[in-house]
């Protein structure tokens, strides 16, 4: 499996929102079923939680928890600020790379999300990211 990633988004994103703004963006875009392709090529599964399902509170809780360890071990540096946007998130996508090349394939994809919200990326084995920016390390 590829890279695993999340963003915290601070408004709903709505699947047909994605869809319009991919096919906008490039028709060769196709999300069916959670997996999203680009002309026939399967790059990423995709899933969005939202509040109200069990997913979402338990990625909500999940995440502040991990985030509460590094403010107790003294090594908070911008994870008190990052622990209240994740409190504050209205829908978390999930995204699960399947192809190695997959990151600059889904170039609109990520363009789309910019445009749809606001929020933060927790990249797995990185950390969080605000605007590109590094702003609480995991490693």
């Amino acid at each position: 499996m590829g890279q695993s990633m999340r963003f915290f988004a601070d408004a709903a994103l709505p699947l047909d929102a994605i869809k319009k703004g991919l096919s906008g963006e490039d028709a060769s875009f196709k999300i069916d079923g959670g997996e999203l392709s680009r002309g026939g090529q399967l790059l990423a599964e995709i899933e969005i939680n939202r509040p109200g399902s069990d997913l979402f509170d338990d990625e909500i809780a999940g995440t502040v928890s991990k985030l509460q360890y590094f403010v107790s071990a003294g090594s908070a540096g911008n994870a008190p600020q990052v622990i209240q946007r994740v409190q504050g998130t209205q829908a978390v996508l999930a995204v699960q790379m399947l192809d190695p090349n997959a990151m600059e394939l889904l170039g609109p994809f990520w363009t789309v999300l910019s445009r749809l919200a606001n929020g933060l990326w927790e990249i797995e084995g990185q950390g969080f990211y605000d605007q590109g920016q590094l702003v609480v390390p995991m490693s």
